[in-house]
């Protein structure tokens, strides 16, 4: 696959040139979404994450947040269903000289605690909304979601103590769990 590299934050994002091709997982209700940089990736990653943080990036598509994560020091991975992304987000990290791990896996298979939990417009689908409320607070005691104003949003901050920041067209919610 041809790959365009992009400047964003300081930081060399490759993405597909061209046409992208359909989401490899075989799930017809998943267009490959993650080929672009979406307004809520680029402000999930604009915020400083602490340096030695253990982060999680679910559903990263290319990666942004988690390249900016793991360039303020924290030990960072990055998940996402396409196995395409995956390896861009690999490449993408050793062009900016970045450590981090990265692996194709549904976030429901995910086992292990995280100080942090990163997620970028991930609401786009009830099914979404469902698992994440069973998985997220056994991943992190704290998530920052960032999120166009999708109408699912509410059920999925309802098991939460959250804070809420306007960060240009998306919001910021942080959560912790109660």
């Amino acid at each position: 696959m041809e790959v365009l590299e992009e400047r964003q934050l300081g930081l060399v994002v490759l993405r597909p040139a061209g046409e992208v091709p359909f989401d490899e997982a075989g799930d017809e209700l998943l267009p490959p979404h993650w080929a672009e940089l979406w307004p809520s990736g680029l402000a999930l990653a604009a915020e400083p994450v602490p340096a030695g943080a253990r982060v999680l990036e679910i559903g990263c598509g290319l990666g942004l947040p988690a390249l900016a994560a793991a360039r303020a020091g924290a030990e960072v991975t990055a998940v996402d269903l396409s196995p395409t992304a995956i390896d861009l987000v690999r490449r993408s990290a050793e062009r900016n000289g970045l450590a981090l791990t990265a692996r194709a896996s549904s976030w429901t298979a995910l086992r292990g605690e995280w100080d942090l939990v990163l997620a970028a417009d991930v609401l786009y689908g009830h099914r979404n909304v469902v698992e994440l409320r069973e998985v997220l607070p056994r991943l992190a005691p704290e998530v920052w979601l960032t999120d166009p104003g999708r109408p699912l949003t509410p059920e999925l901050l309802a098991d939460w103590d959250v804070t809420s920041t306007r960060r240009g067209e998306v919001t910021l919610h942080r959560l912790r769990r109660r």
